[in-house]
């Protein structure tokens, strides 16, 4: 099913305004000399999954062919190609990347000519980097079972393809990214093919984004987290170590709600069966409760090369005559009014001991010093999850029945224990 959903929409026709309003396909790429698709290679390529629009939909792993031109359109002097995926990269990494000009003209060899393709990278300021240029003549493919005699086919899939004749890929070593750099780019090549009299000049632009350092081992790398954590960061920052590593972290959770308005919020969920990971849920699910918040952060975190850790706290057994977690601070959650919750536990992300709560959007030096903000009291309690699964208990007028004061520091006879672990 994602491969469907991803080829309908790629195959839906590129559209603009019309005097009366209504949209109408952009025009279809006609010069029969052209790019027909361009795959990115290199130490430092960052492989990712592609995920959603629903938890249903099974993920897409993306290899190095990025862009497809296939049914390829014009929009003034760009061309936007069907397939138009991210690249990322880390860091220090110089990437390769292979351009194969296609021919989709008259049957026969095609024609000779000559190529010059030019690349650089454009940031968020407007800021250019020259990242390639190369020169030299087409040569087209030799034949061979696997080209089936120098034709391939230009579109992603299904039976309505265009069958095109390709030269000889163009394989281009491009200039090593910054040091210590997040960003994402967008990434600008101009592509001019001369045959005989005839001059053929295309502009095609795509997402490029760059990672600070590169992700930790294991680390699952879906293409939002990388563009969200990036963009966020955006910056060039010098690596000293975990003053650094905490610097970035406090960058990316204070960021968190520009997600809101994609409507990201926090609040209760029926987790799905079988469950993968909490942060491809909280990608796929627009609500979801702490502990999908914080493997999203711990991944948004660690695909940045920044090492971190969940911490839970929890009362094992909350009853009517013993404790459970009463949320003292009414300060609203990620998406939602000012509220006060009461928690079975709760889940944060730790980076070199600091602690970082993507529910509330909090930062605290230390485990005690959070514990002490945000459960400054304990009340006795038999909800757990209010009885009702995921669901949460809201207590309006503050902590009912007794309450005891949550001393400052860490008490384990209490009660109230801590969990650390790294998994997402």
């Amino acid at each position: 099913m994602k491969s469907l959903f991803l080829l309908l929409v790629f195959m839906i026709p590129l559209c603009c305004a019309c005097d009366d309003g209504q949209e109408k396909p952009l025009p279809r790429l006609e010069d029969p000399l052209h790019t027909g698709r361009i795959d990115f290679s290199g130490l430092g390529r960052i492989y990712y999954e592609i995920t959603g629009p629903d938890f249903e939909t099974p993920n897409v792993s993306v290899g190095d062919t990025l862009v497809v031109f296939g049914d390829a359109r014009v929009d003034g002097d760009l061309v936007v190609p069907e397939r138009n995926w991210m690249a990322a990269y880390a860091s220090d990494a110089t990437p390769l990347i292979t351009i194969t000009p296609a021919w989709t003209g008259p049957d026969g060899v095609p024609p000779e000519g000559t190529y010059d393709v030019r690349g650089r990278l454009v940031d968020s300021a407007g800021v250019e980097m020259e990242f390639f240029s190369v020169q030299g003549e087409l040569e087209p493919a030799e034949e061979s079972d696997e080209l089936d005699d120098r034709r391939f086919e230009l579109l992603l899939d299904g039976d309505d393809t265009i069958e095109g004749q390709q030269y000889q890929p163009i394989t281009v070593t491009a200039a090593r990214l910054p040091h210590d750099t997040a960003k994402v780019y967008t990434l600008v090549i101009e592509h001019v093919y001369t045959t005989g009299e005839t001059t053929y000049r295309h502009t095609t632009h795509t997402e490029f984004a760059q990672v600070w350092r590169a992700p930790l081992p294991n680390t699952i790398l879906y293409q939002q987290i990388i563009r969200w954590g990036s963009q966020w960061i955006d910056a060039t920052v010098e690596d000293l170590g975990e003053p650094t590593e905490n610097q970035l972290a406090d960058v990316l959770l204070l960021s968190l709600p520009r997600l809101v308005p994609l409507g990201y919020r926090y609040g209760s969920l029926v987790r799905p069966v079988p469950y993968t990971n909490k942060a491809e849920v909280f990608l796929d699910y627009k609500q979801s409760a702490c502990g999908e918040f914080y493997g999203f952060f711990m991944d948004l975190v660690e695909t940045q090369g920044i090492d971190a850790n969940y911490l839970v706290f929890m009362f094992p057994n909350p009853s009517p005559d013993w404790y459970s977690m009463y949320q003292t601070i009414d300060i609203p959650a990620l998406g939602r009014e000012s509220k006060v919750w009461r928690y079975g536990d709760h889940g944060l992300v730790e980076v070199n001991g600091r602690v970082y709560d993507p529910t509330y959007v909090l930062i605290k030096e230390n485990a005690d010093e959070y514990e002490d903000y945000l459960f400054a009291s304990f009340c006795y309690g038999d909800e757990g999850k209010c009885g009702r699964g995921n669901a949460w208990c809201l207590i309006p007028d503050g902590p009912q029945g007794i309450c005891a004061d949550n001393e400052p520091g860490y008490d384990p006879e209490l009660g109230f224990m801590r969990y650390r672990g790294e998994t997402y």
